[in-house]
């Protein structure tokens, strides 16, 4: 039996709760871009509803840790809502988790949460303290698009059906595209998807509870009363398939990072890594990304696959924390299987 909550699957007509848990939507094009995107979640047949700080931003937030965590509790409350949608990411999420109420965690059926980027600390948090599962994948912005990719789709359709198969895309954008010219615009895909094997095989397969985000925010658990990893990562004799990404980070910067989780022990039941695609990776010195990967993975003996389809370079796949996922890697693809068991 699973020891994973999963929240009701979603279906048309559902009503989806927007809120800004980070940074909040303030410029004309992305208030834009906003409404377009409730327009086409219209035509997708969901409904929507959003809280009082989504169209404010001030000192790189929406507005002060408490009133984000009381907006939030709101839709989590709300018998209605099936899926909270974050906004967009920005800089400060862990100011809002203090004052999140485990009674009302607790005492509410669980919800969907999805969103990426510092947003992903939300999911991380719900489902390692409380054991639900949540959807780390775009944020809702990215509905505003007039001709919607298939990733930002799937960020929906993921959480439609108990088994759900992504493989991976044929570009990515490394580059973004003017959304002050046009608030409307869809992703600058100009670069070929090649996902590499650090230890150079041409096909590997790892199975397990996935679970990760972005490792910039993710890591600001460590050393804290919320940081429940450990006690959450033991509960799964199948071990755990990591999916993080970095979006900052220098590569010495990743290196402590990745070096601080293995040492607290965030890695001790791993049976693999599935790594994001990332700007960051130029070389500190003689210091390379590819150094980093092998200092901290050589002696865990487990796949570690990298560039992949996940994080700040889109198109990202959906990662449901806590599902059962199997990833298959061959000749620089991969194929991302997740069900809810």
């Amino acid at each position: 039996m699973s020891k994973i909550i999963y929240p009701k699957l979603i279906k048309e007509n559902d009503l989806i709760g927007i809120t800004a848990t980070s940074s909040g939507v303030s410029e004309e094009h992305d208030l834009l871009r906003l409404e377009n995107a409730y327009k086409n979640l219209n035509k997708l047949s969901y409904r929507v509803i959003e809280t009082n700080n989504v169209r404010t931003q001030e000192k790189l937030v929406s507005s002060s840790g408490f009133k984000r965590a009381e907006e939030f509790m709101s839709l989590w409350e709300n018998k209605d809502i099936s899926l909270i949608a974050q906004v967009r990411g920005g800089e400060f999420l862990m100011e809002m988790i203090p004052f999140i109420d485990e009674n009302v965690i607790k005492n509410n059926s669980p919800k969907w949460i999805s969103g990426y980027s510092d947003s992903s600390l939300l999911n991380y948090y719900l489902t390692t303290n409380y054991n639900i599962a949540s959807l780390t994948t775009t944020n809702i912005l990215n509905f505003g698009m007039n001709d919607i990719h298939l990733s930002v789709m799937n960020s929906i359709e993921c959480i439609k059906s108990q088994k759900f198969v992504e493989k991976s895309y044929d570009l990515y954008q490394f580059s973004h595209s003017s959304k002050e010219e046009n608030p409307y615009i869809g992703y600058n895909l100009t670069h070929k998807v090649e996902y590499k094997h650090l230890y150079n095989k041409n096909k590997d397969k790892i199975s397990g509870r996935i679970l990760g985000g972005c490792i910039d925010v993710i890591t600001i658990l460590l050393g804290t009363k919320y940081d429940k990893t450990t006690s959450f990562i033991e509960q799964f004799d199948e071990g755990i398939l990591w999916c993080i990404e970095n979006c900052e980070l220098s590569v010495a910067e990743l290196y402590r990072k990745l070096w601080q989780m293995k040492e607290s022990g965030w890695f001790k039941n791993a049976k693999g890594f599935i790594i994001g695609r990332s700007r960051s990776i130029e070389d500190y010195g003689d210091f390379t990304y590819e150094d980093t990967l092998h200092k901290i993975f050589d002696d865990m003996d487990v796949p570690v696959i990298y560039d992949i389809d996940f994080g700040h370079l889109a198109p990202r796949m959906s990662i449901i924390n806590g599902a059962f996922a199997t990833f298959e890697y061959e000749n620089h693809k991969g194929k991302l299987t997740q069900e809810m068991k």
